[in-house]
């Protein structure tokens, strides 16, 4: 990257970029581009899914194009602050269910993309939900899996219903600005 001055008060900065087989120069007063404010799916109903959800919000909180702080992670958002966990029991509370549901749709509205914490082996109709409701939302859905789940077949509606699946080890380093569709190349059923 080169610095430059466009004129007395303004410093520009300038790039190349590669589009059509062509390189252009990409003039921009910004060089930073903010992180995704994301709405980060995942299951927590088993210790191999607390596990995996731990494994994958740490991997998010190291990839410096995911802001955790302004994403959605229906857990961390749960209706009066409840931790469902802890409280088991407010499943069967009407204003609890209604309201943590509406928290979360709101949330998907809300947000720039999805990002799915998936896996083959425990899924999750709740989040399969979620997946459907960010594509009908027109928003671009990431789905991380296990390393050791890719080989597994997923329901062709997941694998063919999001915009990537990636793994786990590529989730620090996958850059969620580029969220171009990529199919599928796993098995599914």
């Amino acid at each position: 990257m080169t610095v430059f001055k466009a004129d007395e008060n303004k410093i520009m900065f300038h790039d190349s970029i590669t589009l059509a087989g062509k390189e252009y120069r990409d003039i921009t007063a910004n060089t930073v581009v903010s992180p995704v404010r994301a709405y980060i799916q995942c299951s927590w109903f088993s210790p191999e899914e607390i596990d995996f959800m731990e494994k994958g919000l740490e991997a998010l909180a190291q990839n410096p194009t995911v802001s955790l702080k302004y994403s959605h992670h229906p857990l961390s958002h749960q209706y009066n602050d409840i931790d469902v966990n802890e409280h088991p029991e407010v499943m069967g509370d009407r204003e609890w269910q209604q309201n943590t549901y509406q928290m979360d749709m709101h949330a998907m509205y809300g947000m720039e993309m999805g990002i799915g914490l998936f896996m083959p082996s425990k899924p999750d109709v709740g989040q399969t939900y979620e997946q459907g409701v960010l594509y009908a939302l027109h928003k671009p859905n990431i789905l991380i899996i296990p390393d050791d789940e890719k080989d597994l077949p997923l329901n062709l509606m997941v694998g063919c219903g999001n915009t990537r699946i990636i793994t786990l080890s590529e989730a620090r380093d996958f850059d969620f600005h580029d969220v171009m569709f990529k199919p599928y190349d796993g098995k599914v059923f």
